[in-house]
């Protein structure tokens, strides 16, 4: 089961308009000729498809576009809000659950609060999904592939653009702060809380997205205590991730001092 980036969407509707075929073709037949363009339309044109693995279960595309249909909004050809609340209802799962935004990746929404038709339907078909009830057994198989640490880094990843909001280039405080609670909910960061505390309160701006990817970096490679971080040139962290280092430092060092302040005075009591 293969979720498709830009490019593979790209190439899927190349391949659709070129052959009139459906997108359950087109995605079988990419995927079998390793996303080569030419080589796949080859495939199609000869008629020498390649069997499909028996354990995948078949796509029925019309009822994927009777499930966008349901859902779609009156005015627009996308699901919005109402009906993104409406797909969550149905799936038995809330709009802040991470299998959302796992469900989001697969589909390579572009933005937060709307599934194009496009999206829909070549997400749905990339999980094996034609039915709402096919989605929600695969909620399970969805949630398990965080537990992967490049599918967990992808998704990561792809939250920071996700959350962007149309037209800027970086992602407001905010939304982060948000994010970084949910994305770091099913792989917890001891340093969260201090970071977004930070962040809070001496920062108050918009993230960039290099802050964003290394981040998940500092995370896993930074030991809580931070006895094992480098602001050396080889280094080369984020500023904001430096100045982070920096106030847990001083904090800590404060700390420490007002504790070695309490056991003089109760030395003196003695």
């Amino acid at each position: 089961m293969q979720r498709l980036d830009k490019s593979q969407k790209e190439k899927v509707a190349q391949f659709q308009s070129i052959s009139g075929t459906s997108v359950a073709t087109a995605i079988h037949c990419l995927q079998a000729s390793n996303w080569t363009s030419e080589l796949a339309l080859d495939i199609f044109f000869s008629n020498d498809f390649p069997e499909v693995a028996e354990e995948e279960p078949a796509v029925d595309e019309r009822a994927i576009a009777r499930l966008f249909k349901k859902y779609k909004d009156k005015q627009q050809d996308a699901i919005l809000a109402e009906g993104i609340q409406q797909f969550c209802d149905d799936l038995g799962v809330d709009p802040a659950d991470i299998v959302m935004l796992v469900i989001s990746w697969h589909l390579s929404a572009a933005a937060m609060g709307e599934y194009s038709s496009a999206e829909f339907e070549q997400g749905m078909c990339s999980m094996r999904c034609s039915t709402i009830e096919d989605l929600r057994r695969h909620l399970p198989n969805l949630r398990s592939e965080l537990k992967d640490d490049q599918t967990y880094r992808e998704v990561y990843n792809y939250a920071y653009d996700f959350s962007r909001e149309p037209g800027q280039k970086c992602v407001q405080l905010e939304t982060a702060l948000a994010m970084w609670q949910l994305v770091f909910s099913v792989r917890p960061w001891k340093l969260l809380p201090a970071w977004c505390s930070f962040l809070s309160e001496h920062h108050r701006r918009a993230i960039s997205k290099d802050t964003w990817v290394q981040l998940l970096d500092f995370a896993w490679t930074i030991k809580p205590d931070l006895s094992n971080f480098k602001d050396d040139a080889l280094s080369a962290w984020p500023t904001l991730v430096d100045d982070f280092v920096d106030h847990q430092r001083q904090h800590a060092a404060a700390n420490q001092q007002q504790s070695n302040n309490a056991e003089v005075i109760e030395l003196d009591d003695t």
